[in-house]
């Protein structure tokens, strides 16, 4: 019972633990035939309103006959919404 006891306290405290974390992580990919800023741009137009850029990563894809394509990959996490205030 001890054992079972401690193990739901240990769960519980993780939880708020991860609760306390960011709530979303993710990241958005474009892909285009112009050029690489292009593409950088456009997977930034898609990233959520309020959200942190963590990281950009961007490939020259070879598609064959000297074309290129562009892809652009951005992450991003958003930070947990704030309590609504309470109404008296």
């Amino acid at each position: 019972m001890v054992h079972r006891i401690l193990l739901s306290g240990t769960l519980l405290a993780g939880g708020l633990v991860l609760l306390s974390g960011p709530v979303h992580a993710g990241s958005v990919t474009a892909e285009s035939i112009f050029d690489r800023q292009a593409t950088r741009q456009r997977a930034m137009e898609q990233v959520p309103k309020g959200a942190r850029v963590t990281r950009t990563l961007c490939e020259d894809l070879e598609v064959g006959m000297d074309n290129t394509r562009y892809r652009c990959t951005v992450f991003y996490t958003t930070d947990p919404a704030a309590p609504a205030p309470s109404q008296p």
